[in-house]
């Protein structure tokens, strides 16, 4: 009876991504297999002035990326995803416990979001409205069309599907010419930041996307309240979103 040995991930100890440099703190966080308890990799936690100097950064850089470039660079990060899919396997497999049947699918289906993404980005998203509708209507025409935000996007991922659930905020922000300070959860950090690499390697300006490491209790707080964060896109428990919803005011 032959019996297939599962890839074991390799210890990461990694470093945060702010504008696409790599930061370290002194103090570390463990990740660890939540099936056997094995330290799979360590992140730096952040401090407080880690995350304002990530959104400094990203309110700082105006992008000017064309809808032929973002897609190009979409493309390539799906074409990427889909040669190294295995690798990321091991690693969403490793920090989540995800089974590698389904880490496989996991990092099969993140391919297909950047590639649908990359798609609709060179779909013109303006509208056009006639005014001479109605009795009062004037001759005229109303467009319409999208502009990036003036500021930055936060985004807060949780431990469940740490590449889709990461992608699935990341892919729509590129493809809008969006800049984004994202914050995966300490559980399962090591995904995103191998992703953050690859948009890096696919292209993307490394001043649109910094990755932010640490615990909730120290810097959680100044991802919701920096004054240059113009949208916070959260997946998590009910219970966080309505403290987001309350600590963090009206936004986007």
């Amino acid at each position: 009876m032959n019996i297939q040995a599962k890839p074991v991930a390799e210890i990461r100890n990694e470093s945060m991504r702010i504008a696409g440099k790599r930061v370290d703190t002194s103090e570390r966080i463990e990740v660890l297999n939540p099936y056997n308890g094995a330290v799979v990799g360590t992140v730096p936690a952040a401090r407080l002035e880690h995350v304002r100097d990530a959104f400094a950064k990203a309110k700082a850089f105006k992008p000017k990326l064309t809808r032929y470039e973002r897609q190009q660079i979409l493309l390539r990060a799906a074409e990427f995803l889909r040669d190294r899919k295995e690798q990321f396997a091991r690693i969403i497999t490793a920090e989540s416990g995800l089974c590698w049947k389904d880490s496989l699918y996991e990092a099969s289906r993140a391919y297909d979001v950047y590639s649908f993404a990359g798609q609709l980005t060179i779909k013109d998203d303006g509208e056009t409205y006639a005014c001479d509708i109605s009795p009062q209507g004037k001759q005229r025409k109303i467009f319409t069309t999208r502009m990036p935000l003036g500021g930055v996007i936060s985004a807060i991922t949780p431990f469940n599907h740490p590449l889709n659930m990461v992608s699935h905020k990341l892919a729509p922000a590129i493809a809008t010419n969006n800049r984004v300070v994202l914050k995966p959860t300490e559980l399962t950090p090591l995904t995103a930041l191998a992703l953050a690499d690859v948009l890096y390697e696919a292209g993307l300006p490394p001043e649109m996307l910094s990755v932010v490491t640490g615990n909730p209790s120290t810097m959680g707080d100044s991802m919701i309240t920096d004054p240059d964060c113009d949208l916070i896109t959260f997946t998590g428990s009910v219970r966080v979103g309505k403290y987001i919803a309350d600590k963090a005011g009206y936004r986007r």
